[in-house]
């Protein structure tokens, strides 16, 4: 999920975004600011080897415009992608940060990006030993407890970690494992559950054919019958030159490529529910506003034809270029796709080792071919790639689990109604101090992203009940003592 966010990487304004890079395209920033400043912080390259003093270079960015005196820090905490992929997309600390008296600050995760720990090298096989969670929680750890003591000051402000999707695990694990320097966390579209592979493998997609037929009965039903018009074209030479031509790809589909065709269609309906915004985005692709239910209209229009308009809708580059399926999709360990490129690397490489879950699609419950992906499937992908064999038992121990009474509190869990991983994530409150906010007509993490004049009705609320736990959880921090402090 590569966003969990997962699958284009935007190049920004400043630089080179949803995450996994894979697209490169210029997102409208709207009225996210650039940095005040951008900088990089030597972090280590193994916070648990004491006889491994080697560093490599993270990068950050701040923002303190409307900083005041005992302010908080609202840190975000880096996914999938490069630096750039998430300040950009994820406005909602800007919205907030006059209020507050805030200091933003965004870090880029370990292997993404250029926060690269062994350089152009970093990719070797060999090298990828320690893209660990837990090494990129020390290193977010490390980085905002040295920015609080030399360039904030002020050892004592608060601090609000704020994630989406991957990052939004992220920032549900790093208030778990460091309530000394994290004292609330808002972990938007997490799924949690999902990654310890607790939920069923058919919910992602559907929840994609749920989304679907609430744009449009129909069209469910209809997106079944093009998909099964294109397995029945493809047994013909004539019929594959017919989808080539109708799909606009640039080589000439061979009676083997049916099941990397039957992926790269379906990832692009991964990547439009993620983004079914109600407004035009650029996060994972250039999009129109509601994407799923313009699919819907081109397929229910017609047919198979509309499905190649649906399909190209992600993957197209504005341009009339024909797309090459093999370079726009890649195969790999994550069914929900893991972009292109270097990150594409470090999420495959993720999902062999950390996270983990299985993902079926069976023409009943989803408008998807039938596809199994099981854990024994992953674990022959795994070991012929990386010689790594995922284990799930650890993830669940050393995590924190999922009855997080037991070990925290003080993190709010968002999730949208239209987003594919909301049946992954924690979806009921375990406590007054660990909220589960529904976001009614919301995609992938809307409620982080910037306010905007279409948002729905249900992420305005969402935004107002987050704000209340988190104001509430700051005022409880004033004037509180060392051993109040988490």
């Amino acid at each position: 999920m590569s966003a969990f966010v997962r699958r284009a990487l935007l190049v920004t304004s400043v630089a080179v975004v949803c995450a996994r890079p894979a697209h490169q395209r210029s997102p409208h920033v709207g009225d996210v600011p650039k940095p005040t400043r951008s900088d990089v912080v030597q972090v280590p390259i193994d916070h648990f080897d004491g006889q491994n003093s080697a560093t490599f270079g993270m990068r950050y960015f701040v923002y303190d415009k409307h900083y005041r005196q005992g302010g908080p820090i609202f840190f975000y905490a880096g996914n999938e992608g490069p630096l750039e992929s998430f300040y950009y997309n994820a406005g909602l600390p800007f919205d907030w940060a006059e209020e507050f008296g805030a200091t933003i600050l965004f870090a880029e995760h370990r292997y993404y990006g250029q926060s690269l720990p062994f350089g152009n090298d970093s990719f070797k096989k060999e090298n990828l030993r320690l893209l660990q969670i837990n090494q990129v929680l020390a290193d977010y750890a490390l980085f905002v407890t040295d920015f609080k003591a030399k360039q904030l000051k002020d050892t004592r402000a608060p601090v609000v970690v704020f994630g989406g999707s991957y990052g939004g695990m992220l920032a549900a694990w790093l208030r778990i494992k460091y309530a000394n320097v994290f004292h609330m966390a808002l972990a938007a579209s997490a799924p949690i559950p999902q990654m310890y592979n607790l939920v069923s493998p058919t919910a992602f997609y559907q929840a994609i054919t749920e989304d679907a037929a609430k744009s449009d009965a129909r069209c469910p039903d209809a997106t079944r019958q093009a998909f099964a018009a294109v397995i029945e074209s493809f047994a013909s030479v004539s019929g594959r030159a017919t989808l080539s031509k109708s799909f606009s790809l640039c080589k000439p589909l061979q009676e083997t490529d049916l099941s990397h065709f039957l992926q790269y269609a379906r990832n692009a309906f991964t990547e439009m529910a993620m983004c079914d915004y109600p407004y035009p985005s650029t996060f994972l692709a250039l999009l129109p506003a509601n994407p799923i239910a313009v699919a819907c209209q081109h397929i229910i229009a017609n047919g198979t034809d509309g499905l190649a308009a649906a399909v190209g809708m992600p993957y197209s580059t504005g341009d009339g270029k024909c797309i090459d399926m093999f370079t726009a999709f890649v195969e790999c360990a994550d069914q929900t796709g893991c972009g292109t490129g270097d990150a594409a690397k470090a999420w495959d490489y993720q999902m062999c080792t950390e996270v983990i879950y299985e993902q079926f699609t069976n023409n009943v419950t989803d408008m998807f071919p039938p596809r199994k992906w099981t854990l024994a499937d992953l674990r022959i992908y795994c070991a012929s790639h990386y010689g790594t064999s995922p284990s799930l038992d650890f993830n669940r121990i050393a995590l924190g689990g999922t009855d997080l009474r037991k070990v925290t509190s003080k993190i709010i869990f968002s999730n949208g109604d239209l987003d594919p991983w909301m049946p992954g994530g924690f979806l009921e409150s375990q406590g007054p101090e660990l909220p589960a906010v529904l976001v009614e007509g919301g995609a992938h993490h809307l409620d982080l992203r910037l306010a905007n004049p279409l948002d729905p009705p249900g992420v305005l609320h969402a935004r107002q009940q987050e704000k209340a736990f988190i104001s509430r959880w700051l005022a409880l921090l004033q004037g509180a003592d060392d051993t109040q402090y988490v």
